[in-house]
Formats: structure tokens, sequence, C-alpha cells
């Protein structure tokens, strides 16, 4: 897959490199000094938060807090090569078996993977031919709603019977830890069926299922008919799940150094192990997060700049959203694009509610970053800006905007990735999962259980037909009858 990665960057195991790639937190525009009284937040009003964040910090060393079952995500970045020497040789022969590869997921089966590759791959990756695409697969999502357009038009463009080339061909990797997520369920029923009217006895050979480790109906399914399988350990929950095959599979096939992305998340993992949370970019997060809602801002809004992030900014909703929404408080977390978004929401931001906190995602450095040239009849009245590369409007437009945000006392702050790669990735995905943890343990809930999210699926179960769940369509047929009055 073509990247974004600045020329030829590979790995690197240089410290001053390493160094150099060091994603930092700039909160100045959250303190009083900057955007000034009230709205600002003074040193000793993150102090004062010091016994909160030592006592979140000691349920996580000693993983005695709510839902400690599922802290995994921890020991990620951690994980041994050989596990991740195997992802590469799956996604090698998967790349080797055709030109089109779909995925299977919803939730965080699909939003950390769908994150990797908006940032890191090429934007028109699945437009070029396979030789720019280095050999690597077109890749597309599906799964992750019930949409009759999207799969109609998908099963249109597969092949319905033996492709004459292996590169028409196509294969799939299903991502669900019980089997039974409806849209991913069905999905790859359909996907199944035809992998099997392409391909007879041999279908098998083009699925990878990623599952659990001993149960559910994928995990049976995929023994019974010889799937590949990888697994989604138990003590990592879906929305926490970017660095386990669920994300470095897809990110593999697409030809992602997957290494790297682990090894971000392990420099960031070691950061984070200070004490000092004012020298902790997660627990630092977490405080100032924590004391904008007990302020009163209680609508969180990830601005990335630049489309790259757009996807991470959804990914970080979604982690959000499922681990702090519950007893009755949390932040209402938004994603956005800039500049696009400064024409829409842009003004809501500026001159709207005083309940928001925005996190400004930012990229330092791009390549290549080519400059607007100089028109001598200048037409459209841009010579201004002749010379200047569009990373350098796009940062003036963001430091713009901080400042417009600040001068009108509207907290931020910005995340500043170095560069856009593999290894900056890595930190920012386990900088926003540690974070979401502190914050939920500060706000003395279980950031690693979803309850709410199953309340709706016992009625839809019931309604199409699921016999173990006809009680909840009973129950949904004593609901009042919808009256015509008030249907315009």
């Amino acid at each position: 897959m073509a990247s974004r990665v600045l020329s030829n960057q590979k790995r690197h195991d240089s410290p001053a490199w390493r160094q150099a790639m060091t994603v930092r937190l700039d909160y100045n525009a959250m303190m009083a000094a900057t955007v000034g009284k009230p709205s600002g937040l003074a040193v000793q009003d993150l102090n004062g938060l010091a016994g909160k964040l030592a006592a979140a910090h000691r349920q996580i060393v000693e993983r005695t807090g709510p839902g400690a079952d599922f802290l995994g995500f921890l020991d990620l970045p951690y994980q041994d090569d050989t596990a991740l020497d195997r992802i590469v040789a799956t996604a090698d022969r998967l790349a080797k078996l055709g030109d089109r590869h779909v995925v299977l997921g919803i939730g965080g089966s699909y939003l950390g993977a769908r994150a990797v590759l908006d940032a890191l791959g090429d934007p028109l990756h699945n437009e070029r031919g396979r030789l720019a695409r280095n050999g690597r697969p077109r890749l597309y999502f599906e799964g992750n709603n019930l949409d009759p357009d999207s799969m109609r038009a998908l099963m249109d463009f597969l092949p319905a019977g033996r492709p004459a080339e292996a590169e028409a061909g196509f294969t799939v990797n299903v991502i669900s830890k019980s089997g039974t997520t409806l849209e991913t369920a069905v999905a790859f029923r359909i996907l199944r069926q035809r992998l099997a009217q392409a391909y007879g006895d041999r279908y098998s050979e083009r699925i990878v299922a990623t599952t659990d480790a001993r149960r559910g109906l994928l995990k049976e399914q995929a023994d019974r008919e010889g799937f590949e399988t990888f697994v989604i350990p138990d003590d990592v929950g879906g929305r926490f799940s970017v660095l386990t095959p669920v994300g470095l599979l897809p990110a593999a096939i697409a030809g992602i150094d997957i290494k790297e992305l682990v090894a971000g998340a392990r420099s960031m993992a070691e950061r984070c192990k200070s004490t000092d949370f004012l020298s902790n970019p997660a627990y630092l997060y977490a405080a100032l997060q924590h004391l904008s809602e007990e302020r009163g801002r209680n609508i969180w809004v990830m601005v990335a700049w630049g489309k790259a992030l757009e996807g991470l900014a959804m990914w970080y909703d979604q982690l959000s959203a499922e681990s702090l929404g519950k007893a009755g408080r949390g932040r209402i977390p938004l994603a956005s694009v800039n500049t696009r978004d400064l024409h829409s929401r842009g003004q809501e931001l500026q001159q709207g509610p005083r309940s928001v906190v925005v996190t400004n995602l930012c990229v330092d450095r791009y390549a290549p970053d080519h400059p607007m040239l100089w028109d001598a009849g200048d037409p459209d009245g841009l010579n201004y800006a002749a010379g200047k590369t569009m990373g350098q409007m796009l940062a003036g437009a963001r430091q713009a905007v901080t400042f417009a945000y600040s001068r009108d006392q509207r907290p931020s702050m910005t995340l500043h990735l170095p560069e856009l790669n593999a290894y900056t990735l890595g930190q920012v995905f386990y900088l926003f999962e540690l974070a979401t943890l502190v914050e939920g343990y500060m706000a003395g809930i279980n950031p690693l259980d979803q309850p709410g999210v199953e309340d709706y699926k016992k009625f839809m179960f019931g309604l199409l037909g699921r016999t173990d769940m006809a009680q909840w369509k009973r129950e949904f047929e004593k609901a009042p009858t919808t009256d015509p009055a008030f249907v315009l």
C-alpha cells in the first residue's frame, strides 16, 4: 500500500529518531494564563486531582478497578514479535490469493483498522494498479451496518464464478468474538456463500476468522469448516483491540508495518508509567477532561486536522462514548475534520454554548508537500500565499483557530504527531486507551463494560424472530401504538 510516511521511511531503531517522533500534548490553551479566568485551568486545579489520579493508578497497577478482567490491552505493547510475524505471513498469503480483500466487523472490530488504513495508507489505494500497490489487494469494509445498497454494490463487484486469473479473486477476514453480532454475521453468511460459489470446496482457504479462542458460533464454524483463525484475547474488549489481530491483520494486509505500530505503543506505555501525572500524557489528558466536565464542559470535539486523521477521531469517538457514557454521566463525543468543518461546525464552536472542549489532532510535517506556485496574472488573488505549501496553510489555519478560541476564552488542546507514521500512530492509540481508563476510574464508573449497548438488541432479535428472545418481542408489542395524528 502506498503510504503517507516520509520518503523511504521504514523501521528505525535510532534513539535520536525515536525521540524526534515523540507525540506531544500541548495544553497551553486549556490554562488560565492563555484563555483567562474562569474558563482556563490553573496548575493548582490539576494538582488537586493528585489523590484521584493516585487511586486510579493503584487500581490499574494492581488490577483491582472495575472491569479489571478486561485490562489486557495494557499488555499489548509488549507482545512477542513471533505473534506479529504470523499475522504478517497470513497477510502475505491472502494478498497472493486475490486482489480484493473484504474486512467484516463493526464497532471496535472495525474502527481501529479503519483508523490505521486512513492514517497510513494512500487515499487512492483502491484506484491504483496492483503494481503501484506493491502487490497488496484492494480493501473493502463491510459488516459494519445493515445497509442494502452497500452490500448490493459489493456483491455486484465480486466474482460469482471462479475467476480466470488469481488476481481477480477475493478473500475475507471476519472479525467477531461471539459470531452473533448481527451486522457482521449477516454479511459473512452472504460472502461465505459467494466464496463457496466461486471456489467450491477450497473456499475456506480464503477466509480468516478473528474470534474467541475457545467458544462462540464463529469459532465453532471456523473449526468445522477449516478457516484459519486469530484470537481476540479474553481480557481485551473490542474498542481496546486495535493492537490485536483485530486491527493488525487488516493493517498487515495493506502492507503497513505492524511492528512499528506496536513499538510506538510500547514507547507511550513506558512514558505513561510515570506516577508524576504532569509528566504522564495519558493521566494528564484524563485530568484535563475530568476537570472540564466537572465545570460543565460536557461536549468533546476531536478535530482531525487533515482527512487522514478522521478515522482516528471516529475511533476515539466510540472509545469515549462506550467507555464513559453511563451512570447518567459522560462527555458527549464528536468527531470533526478541519479545515472542512470550519465552514459548518466552526460557527458553533466559536460562538455557541460554552460547554465544549476541543482536542486538535495535527501532523507537524507532511511529505511530499508541494508549494503553491506564483501565477503572473494572479487571477484568483492567491499570490500572497505563493511559495507556501498546503501543510503550512493547514498549520496556519489551526493556529488561527486556536488563537480565536483562546481569545474568546474557549479552551482547547493539541496533540502533535511529528510525522504521520506507524510509530507515532501507535503512541496515540495507547495514549487514548489509557487516558479513557483513567478518566473512567476518576469518575467512579466501569469504563470497560457497555451494558447499554445490549438493551436494544433484545428487542431487535425478538422482532427478527429469534425464539430465545420471544419475551422481548411480546414486550415490544405491548408498547403504545403509533397515533396517526402525530405522523405528518
